[in-house]
């Protein structure tokens, strides 16, 4: 082997493995997905930062690139205009038009703790009241409350709304400055603490109300679902509520673009429900990371990849990709000449040239003579159309080994040799039939 076929061989070599090698880095790389979010200091937020480290921690497929919003409105905007993969948007934010759910992060419930001594047993009852709207870190309620209210048939002007950071709404409901106060959040600790601080601590007596008509808001609106509140989730003596109350939620969601692929909205919501059981909860069970509903209309539509693992109805690799691997194939198939001239170049394969055709001819006569079926002939014929290829490539680069003769009247005999002794065989074979 000469010095030139040697560094051809080790070049080939080296190439081979960086391909191997870049490949397998491209196959088990993580993906990174840019999800919008915000504001800064919300929960959500917070909860989501400890999400993306579990990810990393995981060694799940996937890391999240946190993308700062200001609401659930910017992060929507930012979806739709396609800066981001994903974005944590609230169910009652109209602006996305293009989301598609992977997983429900958060559920916020809606619930009334108001006064004993101000009989209020029902939404209806708010009319003539004053309501305190509780406003935790970034929740805007204004809008849902209304809502509701319209469904009791409440009009805005029937109530005195306003807006009670929840610092002070424990004071200003045993004061009597507020009759009730309307809450969109989970019923943890601090909650639990605001009712216990009322009832035990400044000695007012409380109800806690979920909404009655939590099926027909939830038919009427895709954003809002109906939950249940167990009985005694509030504390107190006597435990509140004494039993458990039906009401509306909203949910706070990890949404995707419709153009994500199927595969990769499996997988993520996949890694997401795993990673989520190794995060330390905020606030108690505020977060339950979950696959949204498929069975019914909602705001944010299952991703069809959710929907998927949802139904267990993923496809495996040879499933999703069984008509790249074919056409894959089938251009391996188109390019194998290529590749055989690489190997040629590279001195790895020896090619016939036109210096043996003389040789090569005496073996096809010897085969031919000695065929006995009709495959047999064939398969000479086609190594003779190989030999003939070869001849033609030398003619036609003028390489200096071509025969010097002019092969034709050969080409010609062999050939009528060939259909002879077809016939005799195909005779040969009707005599022996008939």
């Amino acid at each position: 082997m000469t010095q030139r076929v040697v560094l051809r061989w080790t070049a080939t070599v080296f190439a081979l493995a960086a391909l191997s090698l870049a490949a397998w880095y491209l196959a088990t790389a993580p993906k990174t997905l840019r999800i919008a979010a915000g504001p800064q200091g919300s929960q959500q937020l917070r909860y989501l930062q400890s999400m993306a480290r579990a990810l990393s921690e995981n060694r799940e497929p996937f890391r999240l690139e946190i993308t700062p919003a200001e609401s659930s409105a910017s992060a929507a905007a930012a979806l739709d205009a396609g800066k981001v993969d994903l974005a944590l948007l609230r169910s009652d934010d109209p602006t996305s038009v293009d989301g598609r759910s992977i997983v429900v992060l958060q559920k916020r419930h809606v619930f009334v703790v108001a006064r004993q001594d101000r009989a209020i047993s029902d939404w209806t009852d708010l009319r003539g009241k004053r309501i305190g709207l509780v406003r935790s870190e970034f929740d805007e309620t204004g809008p849902l409350v209304e809502r509701i209210l319209n469904q009791y048939g409440v009009k805005l002007a029937e109530v005195t709304l306003q807006e009670t950071p929840i610092q002070i709404a424990g004071a200003v409901l045993a004061d009597g400055a507020m009759d009730a106060l309307v809450f969109l959040g989970f019923p943890g600790q601090r909650v639990r603490r605001l009712v216990g601080e009322v009832t035990d601590w400044r000695k007012t007596p409380v109800t806690v109300l979920g909404v009655s008509a939590a099926s027909a808001l939830a038919f009427r609106y895709r954003d809002l679902e109906h939950t249940e509140l167990p009985a005694g989730v509030f504390s107190g003596s006597p435990p509140q509520p004494p039993q458990a109350i039906n009401t509306v939620a909203i949910t706070h969601e990890i949404v995707a673009s419709a153009d994500m692929s199927e595969s990769t909205a499996t997988d993520l919501t996949r890694a997401l429900r795993d990673s989520a059981t190794r995060i330390r909860q905020l606030e108690d069970n505020a977060f339950n990371v979950e696959p949204p509903p498929v069975e019914r209309p909602r705001r944010y539509a299952p991703h069809p990849g959710t929907a998927a693992y949802v139904n267990d109805q993923a496809m495996g690799f040879l499933e999703t990709y069984s008509e790249y691997i074919w056409l894959t194939l089938f251009g391996l198939s188109i390019v194998g000449s290529s590749i055989t001239g690489f190997l040629g170049w590279a001195g790895l394969r020896e090619e016939p040239d036109s210096a043996s055709f003389g040789a090569g001819m005496a073996q096809l006569l010897a085969r031919l003579d000695a065929a006995r079926s009709l495959n047999e002939v064939d398969r000479v014929e086609d190594d003779f159309d190989a030999l003939l290829k070869v001849l033609v490539r030398d003619y036609a680069s003028g390489a200096p080994n071509r025969p010097a003769e002019d092969p034709a009247p050969l080409i010609a005999l062999f050939s009528r040799l060939i259909d002879r002794r077809r016939a005799e065989l195909s005779r040969a074979r009707n005599t022996s039939t008939g």
